[in-house]
């Protein structure tokens, strides 16, 4: 084989993998990404050629899938453009080990029985490897719904497995004209199709025996320029509050995105003033995304960014606060020991992470599991809340800062695992969109255009189902981990 052409086949399964991200109606090039990965992964002479191969797979997908976090790094640190590039880049090449890690020991297993060496390989890196954006291949198909239930038993980390055990099968039918491992792949396809057709029928007849809440989405569409301007803060609420008035009186609770407030009210707050008061004429519950604080000592104070529950007339029923900040926008990494970098990237804040999940539980008996922007795209914090006894889910976000691009949509398409791996109904509400509500099979039943003005009424479900999920979390990765490791270590690759 030619030098060139395992890297041209490297670039081509990059492309294959790039390609659902860029748009999720190409759900279909998920399942035939790793066949040309693989063909040139095995033929590469070393493992550490495999790797170099990998790298380039790795970048080639990377790098134009999630090219907007160089504008977001712009916007939302303040980086000049070229900084910020130089950053995207190193981002890329660190996100491309997972791709060359993979292609390593996928070179020394070999394919292995059934070809079942490269899916247990890639869950295992795809599990522990530490991606900023942790991207799974299971997150492409949002748009063949049937296959996502297997959520509720593995997460995404089941369809990843079954998607690179079918593109392995199809290499190794290719390559060396073995058609077992490729009719096992499909046999496993079909057990997890098979598996969403039934438990679709069990989770639609818990949702239609479980009481009912109308929640009432606002999205105001308030721009990057004037969000960040004082002088625009209360225009911006009042945007809020003008689109509220019309659907108020058909909701049960009314949510507004993340920071909608920019009053610091205090966590020893239980009315808020009128001045803090973000809607006077309030007539249900409300749920807003606002600024809390509270004193370290006499001079100290911790910062929030907080979700605020108050009611008609501004007792503040419960709040919580963000727990996973967001580097380079909350806070700066390294600044404390770095001083100068606050200087680079003046518009990164300064805020404190919250220390506990919690529910918030509204008066009309929902119990909502607050998740606060980026607290959707891991499944940790979802989970504990849900096994803590919520039965809604709703993330308030601000996703103005992706620019008009396949991010919100990105964002989307992990997030709404964590309402399939919990069988919980799923609110998002967005500055600038996507506002949507999603269903306990994933399914997104409605939503807001991107830089639009709007409300959405959301008839959401009350659920109390348990999940293995739920209990149990990544179970099914973790043992398909323990499996690599055991048949790594088999294979005296540690030695070599």
């Amino acid at each position: 084989m030619k030098r060139a052409f395992p890297v041209a086949l490297c670039v081509l399964a990059g492309l294959f993998a790039a390609a659902p991200w860029l748009d999720f109606s190409l759900y279909p090039f998920g399942w035939f990404a790793f066949t040309p990965f693989l063909v040139a992964v095995w033929a590469a002479p070393s493992a550490r050629r495999a790797f170099a191969l990998g790298m380039v797979a790795g970048l080639t997908g990377l790098v134009p899938a999630f090219w907007w976090l160089i504008y977001t790094m712009e916007v939302f640190g303040g980086f000049p453009w070229l900084v910020a590039a130089f950053f995207y880049l190193c981002l890329s090449a660190y996100s491309a080990c997972e791709f060359a890690l993979f292609a390593y020991f996928a070179k020394r297993l070999g394919p292995g029985p059934l070809g079942l060496a490269a899916p247990v390989v890639w869950v295992a890196v795809e599990l522990v490897f530490p991606n900023l954006f942790p991207w799974r291949m299971g997150h492409s198909q949002l748009e063949w719904t049937a296959m996502l239930q297997i959520g509720d038993l593995t997460g995404p980390y089941g369809l990843s497995f079954v998607l690179v055990w079918f593109a392995a099968g199809l290499a190794l039918l290719l390559v060396r004209r073995q058609w077992p491992p490729l009719a096992a792949a499909l046999i496993a396809a079909l057990v997890v199709f098979s598996y969403g057709q039934w438990r679709w029928q069990q989770i639609d007849a818990a949702a239609t025996a479980a009481p009912r809440l109308r929640a009432g989405l606002v999205q105001g569409n308030v721009g990057i320029v004037e969000k960040s301007n004082s002088a625009y803060f209360e225009i911006n609420v009042e945007k809020y509050r003008a689109l509220s008035r019309a659907v108020q009186d058909h909701a049960d609770i009314l949510i507004w995105p993340e920071t909608v407030s920019h009053d610091w009210i205090s966590h020893k707050t239980r009315r808020l003033s009128p001045r803090q008061h973000p809607f006077r004429d309030l007539t249900t519950d409300l749920i807003f995304g606002g600024l809390g604080y509270e004193y370290r000592d006499a001079e100290e104070a911790d910062r929030y960014n907080t979700a605020f529950l108050i009611d008609r007339r501004g007792d503040v029923i419960d709040r919580y606060d963000k727990q996973i900040l967001l580097p380079f926008g909350e806070y700066l990494p390294f600044s404390s020991w770095i001083p100068y970098l606050k200087e680079i990237s003046p518009n990164s804040g300064d805020f404190t992470p919250g220390d506990r999940s919690k529910t918030l539980n509204v008066p009309s008996g929902a119990r909502f599991a607050p998740l606060v922007c980026y607290e959707d795209v891991p499944s940790g914090i979802a989970r504990e809340m849900t096994a803590m006894g919520a039965n809604v889910l709703f993330t308030i976000f601000n996703d103005a800062w992706f620019g008009v691009s396949m991010a919100p949509y990105q964002h989307e398409a992990i997030a709404l695992w964590r309402a399939v791996e919990n069988r919980r109904f799923f609110v998002r509400v967005g500055n600038a969109g996507d506002t949507g509500v999603i269903d306990a099979h994933g399914r997104i039943l409605d939503r807001l255009d991107l830089f639009t003005e709007g409300t959405l009424l959301a008839d959401v479900a009350l659920l109390d189902v348990e999940t293995f999920y739920t209990r149990y979390g990544d179970v099914f990765g973790w043992l398909v981990f323990l499996a690599a490791v055991v048949w790594v270590g088999k294979g005296g690759i540690f030695d070599k």
